[in-house]
């Protein structure tokens, strides 16, 4: 694979976002198909596959204090244009806010899952009284492979698997063609110039994280409190926690800001971003070295998301932009090759288990896991204490590692996520 793939690559996954992508997602493909037709909403059909509704079903919506999937659907028919992609929701306001909860209370929207159209499947079926048009999204946030309106086909791509497609123009790249070495190699070789807007996404994601600093909003803010009170110690280890905790407990709360996404994913960049962003600068390093810290982060996140899937049972921000950030780390500490393959096998052994149980405030507390986890595998990493190949799913190495990580997500865990949400939907009917 060659350095201007990777870039793509590179340019394609790392792009910033407004709210959980999930929600924004089928938003997204019912603002799409709503803008062929126009007037006024009579009906919405949703048609989503079991991870997409999990992990939408309690999250907080940007700009508002809704949450769930059917307020994002209801709102999208009001402010939400296609063309912001993953920032959607960005120019809400109150009356757009009011009007959605109006539709939301004319119960016009139905929301289904459907287990047979892979783990990353949205339908959108919307009818005005100009019509009626149908948009899907497959495989990626903003991949839409089919577009219908009034009877009319607009677009159909529905027999290409685009894995790393933007809107209709997208191109078949995959990740599954590089390696660790190869990645390693790119971040060292490629020019600055070329890696530098990826500096962007440092500024997002600490400024969230300020905010939920500043607005005491979650974990980050009461793990501050418990530095402050000299119950936790002021290192490195737990700047990277509370800052990383922080920038999600804003996020899923809504607070209408821009974080910088990794692998199609805000809290996947919050992770990927944050832990080699604080351990850089600690170290006194410059722009350049953080970038490339950041394209090694940004890289093997989206190469693990390659064999776990876009969206799967396991907890991906932990697990694979864990990973990515723990590897960069042991990048920015001086580790060779050999220390970059015993920390990604380090942080498999020490958090491959972690599931995802959907999008909620609660996601902090994974994320500050991970992140804490990701310094500590590094730095032992780097002074020689590496996990057994012999023991678990660790493998001789680092491609096997992370296809075994897949096997485990996609086999062993095959029925996880009907069994949470079996979980989530009855406490929701408990609540009702």
């Amino acid at each position: 694979m060659g350095k201007e793939d990777i870039l793509v690559i590179l340019k394609q996954q790392v792009k910033p976002a407004i709210g959980c992508t999930e929600p924004v997602a089928v938003a997204l493909a019912v603002s799409t198909a709503y803008k062929e037709l126009k007037g006024n909403v009579e009906k919405i059909s949703i048609k989503l596959s079991p991870n997409i509704y999990k992990n939408g079903m309690r999250v907080g919506i940007p700009g508002t204090n809704e949450r769930g999937i059917v307020f994002a659907v209801a709102l999208s028919v009001l402010c939400g244009n296609p063309e912001f992609g993953l920032e959607l929701f960005k120019n809400v306001n109150e009356s757009h806010i009011n009007k959605a909860k109006d539709i939301v209370s004319k119960n016009i929207i139905s929301t289904e899952i459907v287990d047979d159209q892979g783990n990353f499947y949205i339908e959108a079926l919307v009818t005005t009284n100009e019509g009626t048009a149908c948009c899907k999204v497959r495989d990626y946030h903003t991949n839409i492979v089919y577009l219908e309106s009034k009877g009319k086909v607009i677009h159909s791509a529905e027999d290409i698997k685009c894995v790393f497609n933007n809107g209709f123009n997208g191109n078949r790249i995959s990740l599954k063609n590089l390696s660790i070495r190869g990645i390693k190699d790119f971040v060292e070789n490629v020019d600055f110039d070329d890696i530098s807007f990826l500096l962007e996404g440092v500024e997002l994601n600490i400024t969230m994280a300020n905010k939920g600093l500043e607005d005491k909003i979650g974990l980050g803010a009461g793990m501050s409190q418990l530095l402050q009170k000299g119950i936790l110690r002021d290192d490195i280890v737990n700047q990277v926690r509370i800052l990383t905790s922080a920038a999600c407990d804003a996020r899923m709360a809504g607070i209408n800001l821009p974080v910088m996404s990794s692998a199609g994913s805000g809290n996947h960049g919050i992770t990927a971003i944050i832990p080699p962003t604080i351990v850089c600068r600690y170290l006194g390093y410059d722009e350049e070295k953080l970038s490339r810290a950041l394209a090694m982060s940004h890289l093997i996140t989206a190469y693990i998301k390659e064999y776990t899937g876009k969206l799967s049972p396991v907890c991906g921000c932990s697990v694979a932009a864990g990973i990515g950030a723990s590897a960069s780390i042991a990048w920015l500490l001086g580790g060779d090759y050999d220390q970059l393959v015993g920390t990604i096998s380090n942080m498999v052994g020490a958090i491959s288990g972690m599931v995802c149980d959907g999008a909620k405030g609660g996601c902090a507390y994974k994320l500050s896991t991970a992140a804490s986890e990701a310094v500590i595998q590094a730095y032992l990493a780097v002074n020689g204490i590496v996990i057994s190949n012999y023991d678990g799913i660790v493998g001789d190495d680092a491609e096997a590692t992370i296809r075994n990580l897949g096997v485990l997500s996609s086999e062993g865990m095959k029925n996880m996520d009907d069994t949470i949400l079996k979980i989530m939907t009855n406490k929701t009917a408990s609540a009702n």
